[in-house]
């Protein structure tokens, strides 16, 4: 996987504190959700802290075929397993607007976004730094680096990285004031050349 422990543990006990944490196991891996991000890993290729992580606050993990979700003073409720934004190998397949990570991080009011960029557009999105740091590359073990990142849309509502056995999906932030301002200008220079 190519997610930071850490991260993903805070992700996982933020989603299960608030709106809720959604695991299933379906579309051949297991699925984690958490309102704004979703990970997937192929069944098989799940790593232990993982599974640990979600037990945790889930208590459990799901059956085959099967959906749920935690969440905190409440009982595990079963949902729908089919749902295309939980199926992240079909997402990334049909996710063919490409963006790139801009070297650029912008403050506003205590809140920090990293700017991607769509590279036919050249228009600038936001993310979170609170979503966009899950990424580390260090934790790859024998996978490769994932592709992406990548959309079905021109927009970048969500956005998608995968490699052989994971995969990660994240929206995108939208922000207000000044920071429209500052992503207007950034979108007129090109950051192909200048990738992170």
């Amino acid at each position: 996987m190519f997610l930071n422990k850490t991260q993903f543990k805070k992700w996982v006990k933020d989603a299960f504190k608030g709106g809720g944490l959604t695991v299933g196991r379906v579309y051949g891996g297991l699925v984690i959700c958490g309102g704004t991000w979703t990970t997937w890993t192929e069944e098989g290729y799940v790593p232990n802290w993982v599974k640990a992580t979600v037990m945790e606050y889930a208590g459990e993990l799901p059956k085959a075929g099967y959906v749920f979700k935690a969440k905190k003073d409440n009982p595990v409720q079963y949902e729908i397993a089919e749902n295309k934004y939980l199926d992240l190998p079909s997402m990334f397949m049909d996710a063919k607007v490409p963006f790139l990570v801009t070297p650029i991080v912008y403050d506003e009011s205590w809140k920090n976004f990293r700017f991607l960029q769509n590279i036919g557009t050249q228009e600038i999105i936001a993310v979170s730094t609170y979503l966009y740091d899950i990424l580390d590359m260090r934790e790859l073990g024998g996978e490769s680096r994932p592709a992406g990142p990548c959309s079905t849309s021109r927009n970048g509502s969500v956005l998608i990285w995968k490699n052989e056995h994971s995969a990660l999906s994240i929206c995108k932030t939208d922000i207000s004031g000044n920071g429209l301002d500052v992503m207007d200008v950034l979108a007129t220079h090109s950051f192909e050349k200048e990738v992170v």
